[in-house]
C-alpha cells in the first residue's frame, strides 16, 4: 500500500482533506494517508506568496526533512480567501475584519480557497487551487480564536444550507467540499 503524507498539524484540516483524497485521487484500498506523529518536527518555514507557493514550499520543506522516510506523496496546503474580487493569502491577517469588523454584508458570497501541492518520490510536483464558495453571515456571539482551527467556519455557510460550516457534520462539509473539488483534484493526474 502506498503512503501519503498530509503535512499538517491541524487535526480538522487533517480529517477533511484525507476523506476528499480518499474519495478522489487515493482510494483508500490503495493508499494509506497519514499526517505527522508527534515525533516529527517539521522545521518552521517562513509563509511567502500567494497560497500555492506556500502549499509548495510546505511540500518541499517536508520532502527534504522526510527523504529517509518511506512516504510515496508529501502533500503541502494552504488556504487563503477569495474576496471583495481578490484573493487573500493571509486569512490570519483578515479575521478580526471579517468576524468582528462589518467587512461584508450579511449574504455577501466569497470563496474559500485552498492549494494543494502534493510532491512524489521523484520530486514531481502536482498542484492546484480550487475554490469553495460560501456565503457571509455576521455572528451571532463574540467567539474565541483557537490555533489550527478555522473561525470563520462560525459565519461561513455553505450555498444552500441554513447553519455554518461550524453546526454541519464533517460527512455534510466533505459532501459540500467534493462538488467544488472532485474534478479539479482529479485533473492532476497523479500517477
Amino acid at each position: 500500500m502506498k503512503k501519503v503524507l498530509i503535512a499538517t498539524t491541524n487535526k480538522d484540516k487533517f480529517t477533511i482533506v484525507s476523506t476528499i483524497f480518499k474519495n478522489t485521487i487515493f482510494p483508500e484500498n490503495e493508499y494509506e494517508i497519514i499526517r505527522p506523529t508527534s515525533d516529527i518536527k517539521l522545521p518552521s518555514i517562513t509563509e511567502e506568496g500567494t497560497n500555492i507557493q506556500r502549499a509548495r514550499t510546505k511540500a518541499l520543506n517536508a520532502y527534504e526533512y522526510l527523504k529517509n522516510y518511506n512516504y510515496d506523496y508529501i502533500v503541502g496546503l494552504d488556504d487563503a480567501l477569495f474576496i471583495k474580487g481578490r484573493i487573500e493569502p493571509n486569512i490570519k491577517n483578515h479575521l478580526n475584519i471579517i468576524l468582528y469588523g462589518n467587512y461584508l454584508e450579511d449574504g455577501e458570497q466569497f470563496a474559500f480557497n485552498r492549494a494543494y501541492c502534493i510532491i512524489d518520490k521523484e520530486k514531481n510536483l502536482y498542484e492546484v487551487s480550487l475554490d469553495i464558495p460560501e456565503i457571509y453571515h455576521p455572528l451571532k456571539e463574540n467567539i474565541v480564536i483557537e490555533d489550527n482551527t478555522y473561525p470563520l467556519s462560525n459565519v461561513s455557510y455553505p450555498i444552500g444550507f441554513d447553519k455554518p460550516l461550524c453546526e454541519l457534520s464533517n460527512d455534510e462539509i466533505i459532501d459540500y467540499s467534493l462538488k467544488y473539488v472532485k474534478e479539479g483534484l482529479m485533473s492532476l493526474n497523479i500517477k
